[in-house]
């Protein structure tokens, strides 16, 4: 806008120009026809011609004026537009002599103005206009090919040419923001180098993780490199897949090495990588049917370990975790049946031990030896149950034989044995008895009771009891 406002008052000046050649042109013209008509003899009398002077004309004031005003909108637009630029454009450092034209030129013009000489002026702000838009576009010039070549050699990791020719444009526009976003970028370039020949050679060892993570570093200091973009996505993938590789390969090794805990890890190790791979499902499978093997297998020993043991309670807890993994295995379903009624066993079997004087009872006697003959059946897997029998064959017979035992009365005390029968009336009589507990009662007419509470050891060979109602009523 303002070089086409720039361009019509140049076009304005040529007219105003060609109007005063045209004028002048015809003024000589008429002079010469004036001076053809002229007789030749009065020439040589010039001295008693009269002579006029020629006068120029003036502007007339409104002329003054609209020149004047042109000049003031022609300079408030090259300070509100060009003359900013100008001093953006750093002219001092590459190229002063310009920037001294420019400069006595706006001095010029300023004195002209106020000397009042505003065609003077006027025609200074368009040619300092013209002058500063050339100048611009020298800059713009310089600017755009050394941003380019920059911007190529960095491309191509030149650091010293791409250096070189940031300089050159930061000189015409030191505030580019573009020239600055590259500067720092080369910069880094620096930085760079290093890293990316230390990648090459990570790359000839085929170190990929190595590699990997000197390009890494790269793109954090510049992410706008497509190529170890590109490379670094490849090796991201690559580094999975053998990643995940070796998780499965390490969790099959595990696996028949019976360490069931560490090949999980791996199997979640790999998941994380790949979670839909069809090698979890293998993996997993096999893994769990070694697992169950090898528990069931572990379960066996451990039964064979606590039957030697003869501790049925554990082993029939092995049994039960052998039934999880394997309920039809018959041999955990006998075993089962079998650890519960040896269990059964010596609950039965310790509730006579435990009250061994109930065995003098006959009907306790009876189911006792119902226990025994049930027990003798399971004695040779219980060395246990055995021993029990034992006990409670020994504790039969001495809670069933005949303890003799002495009474001793007055004679004249009625005695009986509750449960067993009467003495009557005695001084002295000796009795059998089984050991165990028992009630002895005294009666005589006129004298109180007497009940005698004893209980006979099964450890004796001898007993002695002395009852007599001798406490009158």
């Amino acid at each position: 806008m303002l070089e086409k406002k720039l361009g019509n008052a140049r076009q304005r000046h040529v007219r105003l120009i060609e109007k005063t050649i045209i004028g002048l042109f015809l003024v000589i013209v008429v002079s010469i026809l004036l001076l053809e008509n002229i007789p030749y003899h009065k020439f040589t009398e010039l001295n008693d011609i009269p002579i006029q002077e020629a006068k120029i004309k003036e502007p007339s004031s409104s002329d003054i004026d609209k020149i004047r005003q042109e000049f003031k909108g022609l300079l408030q637009k090259y300070n509100d537009g060009l003359k900013p630029r100008i001093q953006e454009s750093n002219l001092k450092n590459w190229d002063p002599d310009a920037l001294y034209e420019i400069n006595e030129l706006h001095k010029n013009m300023m004195l002209s103005f106020s000397n009042s000489n505003y065609l003077n002026a006027l025609n200074s702000i368009k040619l300092l206009t013209t002058k500063t838009l050339a100048i611009l576009h020298k800059s713009e010039k310089i600017f755009k090919e050394n941003i380019e070549k920059a911007t190529l050699f960095f491309s191509d990791d030149y650091y010293k040419e791409a250096k070189l020719h940031i300089k050159r444009a930061l000189i015409v526009s030191p505030k580019s923001t573009e020239a600055q976003s590259l500067q720092q970028d080369i910069d880094n370039l620096q930085q760079i180098l290093p890293l990316l020949s230390k990648a090459k050679l990570a790359r000839i060892e085929n170190n990929l993780l190595k590699e990997h993570n000197f390009l890494e570093s790269i793109l954090k200091m510049n992410p706008n490199r497509p190529v170890e973009v590109q490379r670094i996505k490849l090796l991201k993938k690559i580094i999975k897949n053998k990643d995940f590789e070796n998780h499965i390969s390490t969790g099959f090794s595990k696996i028949e090495n019976h360490k069931f805990k560490e090949a999980r890890y791996h199997y979640q190790k790999a998941k994380e990588i790949y979670p839909d791979r069809i090698e979890l499902t293998v993996f997993l499978k096999q893994l769990l049917a070694k697992e169950r093997l090898y528990r069931i297998d572990l379960a066996f020993k451990q039964i064979e370990q606590a039957i030697r043991e003869d501790n049925w309670e554990q082993a029939k807890s092995n049994y039960m975790q052998v039934m999880k993994d394997m309920p039809d295995n018959e041999i955990a379903i006998v075993g089962i049946k079998r650890a519960n009624k040896i269990l059964e066993i010596h609950l039965a079997i310790n509730q006579y031990l435990e009250s061994p004087s109930r065995l003098s009872d006959n009907s306790v006697l009876s189911e006792a030896k119902k226990a025994i003959s049930q027990a003798e059946q399971f004695s040779r897997y219980s060395a246990g149950i055995k021993n029990k029998i034992e006990q409670l064959n020994n504790l039969i017979v001495l809670f069933n034989r005949l303890i003799p035992i002495t009474v001793i009365s007055d004679n004249m005390t009625n005695i009986q044995v509750r449960g067993i029968g009467k003495l009557g009336k005695i001084f002295h009589k000796i009795i059998h008895l089984k050991p165990g507990d028992y009630t002895f009662e005294g009666a005589r007419t006129g004298f109180k009771s007497k009940l005698l509470k004893i209980s006979i050891p099964h450890d004796q060979n001898n007993y002695r009891v002395s009852i007599v109602c001798d406490e009158s009523i």
